[in-house]
């Protein structure tokens, strides 16, 4: 199983733990969003190795949380129900945990830092989650872009690399 695979099981576990029925895909590819930044901002690396985002007309998404639902559901480990709103064009997507592995390969100081990043972000409406997502270094740099261009860059890979390290941090150590 992959770290994002395991990363995204110990989120749902905690959303279970929270008395929430499941989270959506955007809420989801949000969630592990922010917690690639915040990553950067402390250690100057991701969490997860090898994870793209892209842009997106709703903010930033990725290939690899798409495949890695995928897995987690085929391998029985969580469930997904398909739910539609009169108003709403799009059908909402909704993860659960059913199951989890024997073992969770993170170790404590990992799990530290998830319940902190996910603590932070998991009772954010789904608006406020995506003004925090927009806030990010990566999405203002490719903002800026679009701006000068006039077109939505959709598609385009964001640059996790233009997350600068928290200057308090760094001073700490």
């Amino acid at each position: 199983m992959s770290r994002l695979e395991f990363t995204i099981l110990y989120l749902l576990a905690k959303v279970k733990e929270k008395k929430i029925d499941d989270l959506s895909k955007y809420q989801i590819m949000k969630l592990i969003y922010l917690l690639e930044i915040e990553s950067r901002k402390f250690t100057g690396e991701g969490f997860i190795d090898s994870i793209s985002f892209y842009r997106h007309d709703r903010g930033p998404i990725s290939y690899d949380i798409y495949t890695a639902l995928k897995n987690l559901e085929n391998k029985n480990y969580i469930g997904m129900k398909t739910t539609k709103k009169p108003n709403y064009p799009y059908p909402r997507h909704g993860f659960s945990i059913k199951k989890l592995p024997k073992k969770i390969e993170l170790d404590d100081s990992e799990k530290i830092f998830l319940n902190s990043v996910f603590e932070s972000y998991i009772g954010l409406t789904l608006n406020k989650l995506g003004r925090v997502t927009y806030s990010s270094e990566p999405m203002k740099e490719i903002l800026k872009e679009e701006q000068k261009t006039g077109k939505i860059s959709e598609g385009s890979p964001l640059n996790l690399n233009s997350v600068s390290l928290d200057q308090e941090i760094v001073d700490l150590f």
